[in-house]
């Protein structure tokens, strides 16, 4: 950002751009589905995948699908699938933004030669997992083969589930169970020379030999010698459930067990032998010697059906107003939360995530996130006390954006470009009190805009408004500059001044945070206390 009469710099911006995303280059093709590099607001890679909103629209349903599809891709947790970011449809085209995902296709790999047996199995090992999480969740793939798996063994990374969103409407667990076997025979083939291997690869040759993706990474990983864990092959929930549901879970089950540990063990009687069809017959005999350590299982016992109640939506806004490295709210949109705003670093993204799944109970849920700076973080950790005091206020503190062209803040780019001008509105609480006004850089470099060299004055009356940066006042205006990214504007309202001299009119941040937490724990007892206001703004070019 630039200030006084000075003016950006910058040339205009030839690269195509989706939103917040900057399109790099285009690495991938799926009928009408685009895959390109691209950078989000604060540069950061990701991989995404674009369609024609109105060849999706063609069709009354598809749309609510790409939708659905979507959000529960976003659920999604494992370490081989990567994180859906963020969804939705800007300026006619409809979007899945995930985790790039490095390395060569397994198809590059096979190109060199059949992978080891060793590989082999681990990769399949969490391919398979992988796959299994997924379809628990309710999302299949739709176009599982060698080309949408990046590396081996224990990094291989499933890519194309933000495609599935786009394209593969007609796919089902079906469809990902066969090319699920067709990647097990691609892996294997080459060692089919071993027994075990050899009747693995027979016993695929009956579709139905394998119900399940868990079935089959079970047969898999029992070439290995390996015995999964109990929480691999154990059914889990797609949603995580609040702690304490977890813990009746756990009572009523200690109890259970210990009303049967007081009655005497009774055997069944013996069932008469049965035969079975050759096929049965021919995988019973290949999953005894794949996998000799695994005893049959039992029927699982039918589940009855848990709608967990829904919590208050103000329930989880206090959660996630327990964060104090992010700016995010919450409202309720079509029957279902969407989380929007800023978290600022990857810690603070998580534990937003963390907080709303833990918060919102029945509730279905998505997010449209951006990560800014985690350096970002001090500042609003600094006044958090502040800024829930302002929240407590029937007219609290405020600081809005007046720049005429700036985006609203729902908009995915950025919402000011290079060039525009910085023009803040303020308005004071319902008492007087001395302003500070703060914009945190992206390079770590902090501006004060006031007070600055043209305007000492930082008293405001109880409601008055203030204007900042206005070129027509003839006081001090900045434009914005590069490096771009999420910035943030930090006012605060004090009974009296902060500091008895004005800070120097840009200086580090991390000295001025020094200065401003000493000066905020020297407030008097007796003085009103400190209010405060945070936004972030995203600049751009």
């Amino acid at each position: 950002m630039q200030r006084g009469s000075e003016t950006a710099t910058a040339t205009a911006d030839a690269e195509r751009r989706l939103g917040r995303f900057r399109l790099r280059e285009l690495i991938g093709r799926d009928g009408d589905a685009r895959l390109y590099r691209a950078l989000d607001a604060n540069g950061q890679a990701v991989a995404l995948w674009t369609m024609p909103l109105a060849r999706l629209c063609a069709d009354a349903a598809a749309l609510e699908r790409f939708r659905g599809v979507a959000t529960a891709a976003a659920r999604l947790s494992h370490p081989a699938i990567p994180a859906v970011l963020a969804s939705g449809e800007h300026a006619g085209t409809a979007f899945v933004a995930t985790v790039p995902a490095d390395g060569p296709t397994l198809a590059d790999l096979l190109a060199d030669g059949a992978l080891s047996l060793d590989d082999g199995l681990a990769t399949l090992d969490r391919v398979l997992g992988a796959l299994d999480a997924a379809h628990r969740a309710g999302v299949v793939h739709g176009a599982l083969r060698v080309e949408s798996v990046r590396s081996s063994g224990g990094a291989a990374m499933i890519t194309g589930f933000g495609r599935t969103a786009l394209t593969a409407v007609q796919a089902s667990r079906s469809d990902d169970l066969a090319a699920a076997g067709r990647l097990v025979e691609r892996l294997l083939s080459g060692h089919a020379d071993r027994p075990a291997v050899a009747s693995l690869l027979e016993t695929l040759r009956d579709r139905d030999a394998f119900p399940d993706a868990a079935s089959l990474r079970l047969a898999v990983t029992g070439l290995s010698g390996k015995p999964l864990p109990v929480s691999a092959v154990t059914p889990k929930r797609a949603r995580r459930w609040p702690l304490w549901f977890g813990g009746l879970t756990l009572a009523a089950g200690l109890v259970a067990g210990a009303v049967l540990m007081d009655r005497p063990a009774m055997l069944p009687p013996p069932s008469p032998p049965q035969s079975s069809p050759p096929s049965a017959t021919r995988a019973t005999a290949a999953a005894e010697e794949i996998v000799p350590s695994f005893p049959p299982s039992p029927a699982p016992m039918p589940e009855a059906p848990i709608t967990p109640e829904r919590p208050p939506v103000e329930v989880v806004a206090q959660a996630l107003r327990s964060i104090p490295c992010g700016l995010v709210t919450v409202e309720e949109t079509g029957g279902r939360l969407l989380v929007t705003g800023t978290a600022a670093g990857e810690r603070a993204e998580a534990a937003v995530r963390e907080a709303v799944e833990a918060a919102a109970g029945g509730w279905e849920h998505g997010f449209d996130l951006t990560t800014a700076d985690a350096r970002l973080c001090a500042p609003l950790t600094g006044i958090a006390a502040a800024l829930d005091a302002n929240r407590g206020l029937a007219e609290p503190l405020t600081a809005a954006l007046a720049t005429a062209a700036a985006a609203p803040m729902e908009e995915s780019g950025p919402q000011l470009h290079a060039g525009d001008p910085l023009i803040l509105e303020i308005r004071g609480p319902a008492r007087p009190v001395r302003i500070q006004a703060d914009y945190f850089t992206i390079d770590g470099t902090v501006i004060h805009l006031l007070p600055n060299p043209s305007d000492s004055g930082t008293a405001l009356e109880a409601g008055e408004t203030r204007r900042l940066g206005d070129r027509a006042d003839g006081g001090r205006y900045w434009t914005i500059g590069p490096p771009y990214g999420a910035e943030l504007l930090l006012v605060i309202a004090t009974s009296e001044s902060l500091f008895p001299t004005p800070r120097p009119e840009q200086e580090a941040a991390a000295d001025y945070l020094d200065a401003l937490m000493e000066a905020l724990a020297t407030l008097p007892d007796d003085a009103p206390a400190a209010l405060a206001v945070a936004r972030f703004i995203t600049t751009g070019p």
